[in-house]
């Protein structure tokens, strides 16, 4: 009984253990970094999205001049609604900001010392003047490269396939969805014929970037993936089947797969 007992615990453990070979990771794109001139004046500026305010983006970070040590804290917060509000960052010598929420659910900074601030349109990065809070008056600042698209990428993520630690797949490349996935748990995996079979579960919200905002904000979608690797991990096949959704009912039987089994893949009704 003894010996039976072993051995069910070391093919456990083996089985365990080829299952970890794979795993994901997911790097997430929160920060940036830009270059650029107050006036004649040049600065680094360092930007690091730290979630959100109400429904509003919330950034804080750093500037400095030149090759000085010396940081100023800064802190801001974006949305692309009201359209008509000034794109504005902060700065507070102490990094001590107060803030408050309006009625409508707006998060303001009311104390700072230093202001960068434009009315333009289309105006995030462009057209700014920086201003001290008790000042009318403001130099311009101008910043090199095109700092609106390395803002765009900010809260991007990118969703790996790994296997003993190196990256092998872009999961993203698969299906765009899968970029904004925040779980994904390998459910099975067998190799057959010198070939790997993996069966993945990804969760990914409803609406990225929705921040519970509408109907489904706070959802999530899950989906089923399926992949068919070569003993050199080339991508061999894929499909993946969506199986949960907050906006719509999917049938329990509408697809069916066996974690134990996941070299069958992932079958479909035939009334789908």
């Amino acid at each position: 009984m003894m010996k039976k007992v072993v051995f069910v615990l070391m093919f456990l453990s083996f089985a365990f253990a080829k299952a970890q070979t794979y795993s994901s990771k997911i790097i997430p794109n929160n920060t940036m970094l830009l270059h650029g001139y107050i006036g004649k004046y040049p600065i680094t500026m360092y930007i690091e999205k730290i979630g959100y305010c109400e429904y509003q983006q919330e950034f804080t970070g750093w500037y400095k001049y030149g090759n000085s040590q010396e940081t100023i804290p800064i802190l801001f917060y974006y949305s692309s609604y009201p359209e008509e509000e000034g794109f504005k960052i902060f700065a507070k010598y102490d990094g001590d900001f107060e803030t408050e929420v309006t009625d409508d659910y707006a998060c303001q900074v009311t104390s700072y010392d230093e202001v960068f601030e434009t009315s333009a349109e289309n105006g995030i990065f462009n057209g700014l003047k920086w201003r001290k809070t008790d000042s009318t008056g403001g130099l311009e600042v101008n910043f090199l490269s095109n700092p609106q698209d390395k803002f765009w990428e900010l809260g991007t993520q990118q969703v790996y396939l790994t296997n003993k630690g190196s990256i092998i797949l872009d999961l993203g490349a698969l299906d765009d969805y899968f970029s904004y996935a925040y779980a994904v748990d390998i459910i099975g995996h067998e190799e057959v014929s010198d070939e790997n079979h993996l069966l993945m579960e990804i969760s990914v919200p409803s609406k990225p970037g929705g921040n519970g905002r509408g109907m489904c904000g706070g959802g999530e979608e899950i989906y089923i993936l399926y992949l068919k690797l070569d003993a050199n991990n080339k991508l061999l096949n894929s499909d993946n089947a969506h199986i949960y959704s907050c906006f719509q009912e999917i049938p329990e039987d509408a697809f069916s797969y066996d974690a134990v089994f996941p070299e069958n893949g992932i079958k479909r009704n035939s009334k789908q």
